[in-house]
């Protein structure tokens, strides 16, 4: 259970459903409200703290990586960055059960040909990245871990279009704003 005092890193992970608008809103309106609702313990914590967003399966999640590099631009912008520092991680292909909803047959193949590229890794292996990101120093903010052993590499070229991480974080503040309005509204009934 986290409490005020011991925020100190944020890990989020998100996995792929069926339906456009429920991946959307699992794999990135879900982290974006979380963050912003803990952002302020996380700003207010005694000790250096991080935001950790886990990108699934290399470059696949783009708005939560556009939303990562944005959210740090913010707090550097806001003189924060000594406070709280902002990185994505990626575990790369890791064999789990995220195909459970998809014919067999084509997960087996999927998983197959992965392990037939050499990518195909255990989640002991995956996890690596994710751990890099959330003990490195404090300082280390705005960059992609991948690869376990403190490796940083260069996300995708969209990654980095700060138009498009600016209008993604102005449209996911609506509607972060309309879903507290939505809330509130329903609690006061």
């Amino acid at each position: 259970m986290w409490s005020k005092d011991e925020t100190e890193v944020m890990i989020k992970d998100s996995v792929i459903k069926q339906r456009f608008s429920r991946m959307m809103a699992t794999n990135y309106m879900g982290a974006f409200c979380l963050t912003k609702a803990l952002l302020p313990l996380l700003e207010n914590s005694p000790v250096p703290s991080r935001v950790v967003n886990v990108s699934s399966f290399t470059h696949r999640n783009v708005c939560l990586i556009l939303f990562s590099y944005e959210l740090n631009r913010q707090i550097v912008l806001m003189q924060k960055s000594h406070r709280v520092s902002v990185v994505v991680a990626d575990p790369g292909a890791v064999k789990t059960n995220i195909m459970r909803e998809i014919p067999s047959h084509i997960s087996q193949i999927a998983l197959l040909s992965l392990r037939i590229l050499g990518i195909l890794q255990s989640p002991d292996i995956g996890v690596r990245s994710i751990l890099d990101a959330a003990l490195a120093p404090p300082e280390i903010t705005g960059v992609y871990f991948f690869g376990g052993n403190g490796t940083t590499i260069k996300s995708s070229a969209l990654s980095y279009d700060t138009k498009l991480s600016k209008d993604l974080w102005n449209a996911s503040i609506e509607m972060f704003r309309d879903l507290q309005l939505s809330s509130s509204t329903n609690a006061s009934m």
